[in-house]
């Protein structure tokens, strides 16, 4: 789940534990993660954790034992794996320098100019109910959103459909199997597309209340509402009190406000709704995340992590945290 680094790359944390208890750094006997810089975390239905990097190729944590698949032992390339998901069989896809599957035997890479897609890079994935593969495959005024349904692509662009824009910041799956992209096609130059049955809506500064500068990615919190990160990264600016995170169900708007934040310049990267349904933050400042619960927010450091890049619940529970030096765990 899940969006734009534009001028380095931000840290993105969150803890769906206990807010006491600290982050462990993974230990694994023959391997020192700290030595990988993560950027992207998904899970099989196993439990085995499958890391993406940001340009040492793939790492399969297995419990007790890693492997890394990179351009010395597999098709992969030194590019950064923004994105991976697992589908119901197993497969586990990469977005990175293009679309690329691996179904525990081989990989198997989607170059458009063989499949005749729009475009090669991919920085968003997301898989619906029947397996359908929706990825990002668009840069400014190029290419836009994609369906792979396992035999066929389809690509949506302004020009072929009501998708309003090229740059895609983020995509989820709601639990009807409805369709969110978030697009940046510029600053405040942004928009959310719901697909739903062939059904395209389009919401934009009349239909959220204000107009969004830039997305950092959206994710489906347990309500089934859409939460959305707001990212200043190409502001030249530092102003107070600009909207940072906000839910929409489709018809109505709420800004969730961070602590005084009329008086303090957040830079928030990311959110993420976990299994509780508490949303967490991560910012680029001295308070690296933030937990949202019962209407109130608790703002916790990570030290020496080298940053917070990606996030994910794995089917036990526990909270593991992509660092720019390995990877941290909540138990």
């Amino acid at each position: 789940m899940k969006r734009l680094l534009p001028l380095f790359l931000f840290a993105l944390l969150i803890n769906a534990c206990k807010t006491s208890e600290s982050p462990v750094p993974l230990q694994i006997s023959g391997a020192n993660l700290q030595d990988y810089h993560i950027i992207s975390i998904a899970f099989d239905a196993k439990g085995t954790a499958w890391l993406g990097t940001l340009s040492q190729g793939l790492i399969r944590h297995s419990g007790t034992s890693i492997a890394v698949f990179d351009s010395t032992n597999s098709i992969l390339n030194k590019a950064a794996i923004w994105d991976i998901e697992v589908d119901k069989k197993g497969n586990v896809w990469l977005g990175t320098d293009a679309l690329i599957k691996y179904d525990g035997s081989k990989f198997t890479r989607y170059e458009s100019g063989l499949y005749n897609l729009p475009r090669n890079a991919v920085r968003s994935l997301a898989i619906d109910g029947a397996d359908n593969v929706w990825f990002s495959a668009g840069a400014s005024r190029q290419g836009g959103l994609v369906k792979y349904d396992g035999s066929r692509f389809t690509a949506f662009t302004p020009e072929n459909s009501k998708l309003p824009g090229n740059l895609i910041a983020g995509i989820a799956i709601d639990q009807k199997n409805t369709v969110w992209v978030a697009l940046n096609d510029g600053v405040t130059a942004t928009s959310i597309v719901r697909i739903s049955d062939g059904k395209w809506d389009i919401f934009g500064e009349k239909e959220l209340g204000f107009n969004p500068y830039y997305y950092g990615n959206i994710v489906i919190d347990k309500n089934n509402d859409l939460l959305a990160s707001i990212n200043y990264g190409l502001s030249s600016t530092i102003v107070p009190g600009r909207p940072q995170i906000f839910r929409f169900n489709g018809q109505s708007t709420q800004v969730i406000n961070l602590p005084d934040e009329n008086k303090k310049s957040y830079m928030t990267q990311q959110v993420f709704a976990d299994r509780d349904n508490r949303i967490w933050a991560a910012f680029w400042d001295d308070k690296e995340y933030g937990v949202f619960r019962n209407g109130k927010w608790e703002l916790k450091d990570l030290e020496e992590s080298g940053g917070i890049f990606a996030i994910n619940q794995s089917p036990s529970g526990e909270i593991w945290l992509g660092a720019g030096k390995g990877v941290y765990i909540l138990k």
